[in-house]
């Protein structure tokens, strides 16, 4: 009985909001993706594409799936 309990605390704490999107482990306080995005004009989910994919930092991101990216770009509200 205590494995299962144990079980559900952590599928229920890693399916959380704060776990939900891969980004939000790297980006925050001064990093945080409105900032980012504030600062780098993204508007589009194909302009967040073209940064993540050829931008500056692209190796960090390289590992980044389709779906990560549109959960992302769900998240900031980009068309």
């Amino acid at each position: 009985m205590p494995i299962i309990v144990a079980l559900f605390l952590i599928l229920s704490f890693l399916s959380t909001d704060a776990f939900a999107l891969k980004c939000d482990k790297c980006h925050k306080d001064e990093k945080s993706l409105d900032k980012v995005f504030h600062e780098k004009a993204i508007k589009t989910k194909q302009e967040l594409i073209e940064i993540l994919r050829n931008g500056n930092k692209a190796k960090l991101h390289k590992n980044l799936k389709d779906d990560e990216i549109d959960e992302a770009a769900k998240k900031m509200n980009l068309k």
